[in-house]
């Protein structure tokens, strides 16, 4: 996926005083389909970053569960995500740490909030990435992360396409 621009693409803010990536997205499916796609391993295994090489090594959705995600780069490079989930309310919230090897190592201070809320069949989608300070969180930013983020909803689309015609 090069394409730059995304037919739905999240809204994002980074507050000059506070070190948060918020982003914001509307899905058309209802909450029941869009946290089926969230939690389930064989989804997020195909809608996780913008390259389609993803091998979820663990994925225990709930409270002190643990996540861990291989993304082939293409260049054959291997990044490994993963965290543990710190707060799972169904079909509302999921709070998580996050980490990738070999560039930072898990800390509670780098957390992801996912809420999820559904209204009128639609379900509205807020994430908040907390870091430890402001740099940390440019960092990030700077590797690309807005556009990969998008591309992953692509996905995500495409799976909530499919469930809704029942495939």
């Amino acid at each position: 996926m090069n394409d730059q621009t995304f037919p739905n693409p999240f809204k994002t803010d980074l507050p000059a005083d506070a070190p948060l990536i918020i982003m914001s997205r509307v899905f058309d499916a209802p909450l029941d389909l869009v946290w089926k796609v969230w939690t389930e391993k064989q989804h997020i295994a195909y809608w996780w970053g913008p390259y389609d090489a993803n091998e979820v090594k663990e994925y225990d959705v709930r409270t002190d569960g643990k996540w861990r995600i291989a993304s082939t780069m293409p260049d054959g490079s291997i990044l490994i995500f993963y965290g543990t989930y710190l707060a799972v309310a169904p079909k509302g919230l999921i709070r998580n740490t996050f980490a990738i090897e070999g560039m930072h190592e898990e800390d509670p201070r780098f957390y992801e909030e996912h809420h999820f809320d559904e209204r009128d069949g639609k379900t509205y989608y807020r994430s908040t990435s907390n870091f430890p300070d402001i740099a940390s969180r440019d960092a990030i930013v700077e590797t690309g992360m807005e556009w990969g983020a998008n591309a992953s909803m692509v996905k995500v689309d495409e799976i909530l396409e499919r469930l809704k015609a029942g495939k």
